[in-house]
């Protein structure tokens, strides 16, 4: 008999974790963080018999935990070349934010390459006596993958985040995915329409050159993974770098350099690398003046302006009505960008702007939506049953009245939930 306990992200997004125990050997899959004060972990598993560990993706979510899995237990940790190059940089990049508050250290971050056994998708790999693992894709940032499980006869899908649309940067998820009998999916736009992706590609261009065409600056504040490399891919495709410099700042400048390294990873590797080449990495503080003074874009970190390279050149452009700042992702009630998007007024640092600067939201998401969530889950093979976490409770609620209409059997574990197979 299997056991399988759900140690984090029910009725909630932040620290994935699920502990699966078969006989005398266990696995892992995912062990994320959630950012709160202190950081909130997954709950502790034993170790002394831990096979592995299998990374859906690089986001801290779920990969920020897997040093303090790593610093007590020699087992590998499986996932996609891209994802451990990522997830390498965000540990670092937390632990540095952290000032070494946390439960681990640069050494056992170190671990995570040292104890790597990376996996190409569709590869199927014996783990341990009890367990099989097969990676498929999962369309949400490079390198990130659905965890397929095979133990006592049975097939467990993970999907992690996933989104079965195709973008700019990546191909969308494996639809034609094989029988399951168990599906542990996210559920966080399960209450959501996402716009059409071309729509929301058009008028951010649209946006772009009206702002630069009345001799204003663009601010792009995203996300470093992912969000970052896909609007330098739309505004390649519009053929914008021929017309207008863009800048790129912040660690989305160190990710370039990891994607440029795993083209496998990406949609089309050759228009990233055209939007690569023909941006202007920034290195200095003359470089970060030429951008803010150039009339050009900005692309930099973070993406819900909550730190990074973003602060500065929100401080020299909010002001100015010429100028635009655009959000491109969801701004979590509470954040700058969220402020910023309710009433053009922001609190950073010490100081409240006031902004005249024109604000934007043009949302590209990287979960599939209500429709593309059902349209995936419910064309699994085999019947599964699903157990539905990773979504505030009310995303839950709906992704499990959706499945049970559709004739399937859902379930909405606690955290610490057991259930056996």
């Amino acid at each position: 008999m299997t056991n399988l306990t759900f140690l984090g992200s029910c009725r909630e997004i932040g620290r994935s974790g699920f502990f699966l125990q078969e006989k005398d050997e266990s696995f892992l899959v995912d062990f994320g963080v959630k950012f709160q004060n202190p950081p909130a972990f997954p709950p502790s598993v034993p170790l002394d018999e831990l096979q592995g560990i299998a990374v859906t993706h690089a986001h801290l979510d779920h990969s920020g935990g897997v040093p303090i899995i790593l610093s007590g237990t020699d087992a590998s940790l499986f996932c996609t070349p891209a994802t451990q190059d990522l997830m390498i940089l965000l540990l670092r990049d937390m632990l540095k934010i952290a000032r070494g508050r946390l439960p681990f250290t640069s050494k056992d971050i170190a671990r995570v390459r040292r104890q790597c056994v990376t996996s190409a998708y569709e590869e199927t790999l014996p783990i341990g006596h009890h367990f099989e693992m097969t990676l498929f894709n999962a369309g949400h940032i490079p390198g990130s993958a659905i965890v397929s499980v095979r133990c006592n006869g049975k097939r467990i899908l993970f999907t992690g985040d996933f989104n079965a649309l195709e973008s700019r940067l990546n191909h969308g998820a494996r639809k034609n995915l094989p029988k399951h009998d168990i599906v542990v999916t996210e559920s966080t736009y399960a209450r959501r329409r996402n716009p059409d992706r071309q729509k929301i590609e058009q008028e951010l261009v649209d946006t772009v050159i009206e702002t630069l065409e009345r001799g204003g600056t663009v601010l792009i504040p995203a996300f470093a993974v992912g969000r970052s490399q896909e609007i330098m891919c739309i505004l390649e495709s519009y053929d914008i770098p021929r017309k207008y410099p863009i800048y790129v700042d912040g660690m989305a400048r160190k990710v370039n350099d990891i994607l440029v390294k795993h083209p496998e990873y990406i949609g089309s590797p050759q228009a990233f690398g055209r939007a690569v080449s023909r941006s202007i990495i920034v290195q200095d503080s003359q470089d970060r003046r030429e951008a803010i003074e150039s009339g050009g874009i900005i692309i930099s970190p973070a993406g819900m302006l909550k730190g990074g390279a973003s602060h500065f050149y929100f401080k020299k452009l909010h002001d100015d009505p010429k100028n635009a700042i655009i959000l491109v992702s969801y701004q979590i009630p509470g954040t700058p960008g969220a402020e910023l998007v309710a009433s053009k007024q922001v609190d950073v640092g010490n100081r409240t702007y006031k902004v005249t600067a024109d604000v934007r939201m043009h949302h590209l998401s990287s979960h599939s939506d209500s429709v593309g969530l059902i349209s995936m889950l419910e064309n699994i093979p085999g019947d599964p049953e699903f157990y539905i976490v990773h979504g505030e409770s009310e995303s839950c609620d709906a992704l499990a009245e959706q499945l049970e209409g559709l004739g399937k059997t859902a379930h909405i574990p606690e955290v610490g939930e057991k259930v056996s197979f």
